[in-house]
């Protein structure tokens, strides 16, 4: 049976890669079909596989103009051509690629990792477009009699009360554990990351903990901060790397502060897999993943962000960090891989 893959976009490595990679291990011969697809921007065996994309890739080189291309995702995705000898499709959406026309005897599989790929309250004259665009993905949800979704969250969000919850996984093989005894741990530094940080957040987290005297890393791409770089000569901006980089930086880090507002809180996973806390927003998606170790962050107001830097400094030492290891491995690929194999037995069985 041949079998394709669908995903919104290819055009740089993000948690929705990862799952990519895990379910093209089950499916190692599968082609993959995507919105836009930057040649050479996903390493790994994906770019080994057949890529098909929709006419957006020739307009969206990077995610931002992707996103700015929200009012014209139906044509794209409607454009996609399926290669007709495909018998299964395997989509994982992000609220836009499962809108693929698929013909009645292909046999389907829905994983929604995301719903808020695209920040609708930022959008210009796109505005005008949200309301066929959302009718649209919402009517396609009707082709897939039975869906798999990223957490509860989007389950309660998307009233899909018969879909099948599979929580995401990300790369704990790189954010190996070093115990005490065999290091001799500094905790240094806080360690921010800048992904969907706002310029005004990042300019009052960092002078609140410079202010108490703190060491500031920050990791993550920052372009959008070149204008407070200048105010702030004392951080050091180590930009966007991989888990392993990652994981280097948060060993020592008296609190990882993670406030990405993505499907899943992986590099809060990934610093409590290294046995230190993390510091992330106060949403429900973050409570319904994160316990132990975690802090949440109401706003970002100077007093709040003052109040969790006290928080973080009377318990990262005393914390047992081998069960903040636990908590940060509880949601490992071994668990995903086979939890997603089931879901797509079952669908080939009903």
């Amino acid at each position: 049976m041949k079998t394709a893959i669908a995903i919104d976009s290819l055009l740089s490595r993000d948690d929705s890669i990862f799952l990519l990679e895990m379910v093209l291990n089950i499916y190692p011969n599968s082609e993959i079909y995507t919105i836009a697809h930057k040649q050479g921007g996903i390493l790994g065996p994906i770019e080994t596989r057949p890529i098909v994309s929709s006419f957006l890739t020739h307009k969206a080189k990077d995610v931002s103009v992707f996103k700015k291309n929200f009012w014209i995702m139906p044509s794209a995705v409607k454009a996609i051509p399926l290669h007709p000898s495909i018998e299964k499709v395997i989509v994982l959406s992000r609220g836009y690629i499962h809108g693929l026309n698929l013909p009645a005897n292909v046999e389907r599989f829905l994983y929604i990792m995301d719903w808020g790929l695209v920040d609708q309250s930022n959008l210009g004259f796109q505005k005008l477009f949200a309301p066929y665009v959302n009718d649209w993905r919402e009517k396609a949800l009707r082709n897939y009699p039975k869906i798999a979704v990223s957490s509860e969250t989007l389950k309660t969000a998307l009233e899909l009360p018969n879909a099948e919850v599979i929580a995401p996984t990300y790369r704990t093989e790189e954010y190996p554990f070093v115990r005490d005894e065999d290091h001799n741990f500094m905790f240094t530094h806080h360690l921010v990351y800048t992904h969907d940080l706002t310029v005004e957040e990042f300019r009052t987290i960092a002078k609140v903990l410079l202010s108490k005297g703190e060491t500031v890393r920050i990791m993550g791409p920052d372009a959008h901060l070149e204008s407070v770089k200048k105010e702030f000569p004392a951080l050091e901006f180590a930009g966007d790397h991989c888990e392993a980089t990652s994981a280097l930086y948060s060993h020592q880090a008296k609190a990882v502060w993670d406030f990405s507002k993505n499907f899943f809180p992986s590099k809060a996973f990934g610093a409590l897999a290294t046995g230190r806390p993390a510091v992330v927003r106060d949403l429900k998606l973050q409570r319904e993943y994160l316990t132990q170790g975690a802090h949440f962050l109401k706003d970002f107001s100077e007093g709040s962000i003052a109040a969790i830097r006290e928080e973080v400094e009377g318990s990262y030492m005393s914390q047992d960090r081998k069960v903040l290891r636990r908590l940060g491995l509880k949601w490992n690929e071994r668990l995903f891989k086979s939890r997603m194999v089931k879901f797509l037995d079952r669908r080939s069985e009903s």
